[in-house]
């Protein structure tokens, strides 16, 4: 019997399955992060042999995987796939891994989610990525290049620009907001001025600044002017990365799956009016909403380069 391993390496966890040739998953894993953008070479190192441990466990000590396919947050470039496998190379021959490769996590959530030649993906969580793909084999991505140049519409998005809304809120630079008295509450302090202390602790991750989206929910719920504009915002950013993703693959008068992928752009309140743009403006859109997560895709992968050997 062979085996192979699927990893999704974000930037918030890693999921691990192991499973034989006919695709029957033998241990599962889960573990802290992965990409090496969010975390230190060693903390990456030690959460992804601690993940494929988990996963491995059940099997002989002496098992060799045939493939290993891994899906990996924030991995954009040659270089920076070249680093990842300089530094992961030592955990997969730990393993006995005979061949493995590395890819953008936006891909395996793309396989994930779609079987057809035509289909891209909008991910949005933490971060925000667009990918996608066309009968032509052409593939292309808009975003995914991390907070700084991107993150357009993501939960890192959103939460900074709550902070930013509830300190124009309190100077009078905008009319009240009740993000104000929120992001008091949800940090537990009682004055903005104590504020600053706060966001800029270096401890203060951006999967935190991610979940100040929940607080725009809430306020946006309650007819908040400040939370509509930022949720209006996000749509729009979404929107954009979409749109000219299609116009990069020329998907425009063709059939394709559209996946959505992450638990931002699955809040209603960001979905409900995407959706409706998108199915007004693409005729031949079909939307996807995954039922499995993203791991599955990098399984997927792994069973079919096995087949291939």
């Amino acid at each position: 019997m062979k085996y192979v391993i699927a990893v999704d390496g974000g930037g918030t966890k890693t999921n691990v399955l192991c499973a034989d040739e006919n695709g029957t998953v033998v241990g599962t894993g889960l573990s802290g992060p992965t990409n090496l953008t969010s975390t230190s070479v060693g903390a990456a190192s030690f959460n992804l042999r601690e993940v494929i441990r988990q996963a491995t466990q059940a099997l002989p000590p002496e098992t060799t995987y045939d493939q290993l396919v891994m899906g990996l947050a924030g991995m954009d470039s040659e270089e920076e796939r070249q680093l990842a496998e300089n530094m992961f190379s030592e955990v997969f021959s730990q393993f006995s891994v005979t061949n493995f490769t590395l890819v953008n996590d936006a891909i395996i959530a793309l396989e994930n989610g779609s079987d057809q030649p035509n289909a891209i993906i909008i991910i949005s969580g933490t971060g925000s990525n667009c990918y996608g793909k066309n009968s032509a084999g052409i593939t292309a991505r808009t975003g995914g290049m991390d907070f700084l140049l991107t993150d357009q519409g993501s939960g890192y998005a959103i939460g900074r620009q709550v902070l930013r809304e509830a300190v124009k809120s309190h100077d009078g630079r905008r009319s009240k907001s009740i993000l104000e008295e929120m992001v008091l509450q949800h940090f537990k302090i009682t004055s903005i001025s104590q504020l600053k202390h706060k966001v800029y602790n270096p401890l203060l991750s951006k999967v935190e600044i991610g979940g100040l989206a929940r607080i725009c929910t809430a306020a946006y719920a309650q007819n908040d002017q400040a939370a509509h504009e930022i949720i209006h915002k996000a749509v729009a950013d979404l929107f954009l990365m979409l749109k000219t993703l299609i116009e990069k693959l020329e998907l425009e008068d063709q059939n394709f799956d559209c996946i959505f992928a992450g638990a931002v752009v699955q809040l209603p309140v960001i979905k409900d009016p995407l959706v409706e743009e998108l199915t007004r403006t693409y005729s031949g859109l079909n939307l996807v909403f995954p039922e499995n997560p993203p791991v599955n895709g990098a399984l997927k992968m792994a069973l079919a380069k096995l087949r291939q050997q």
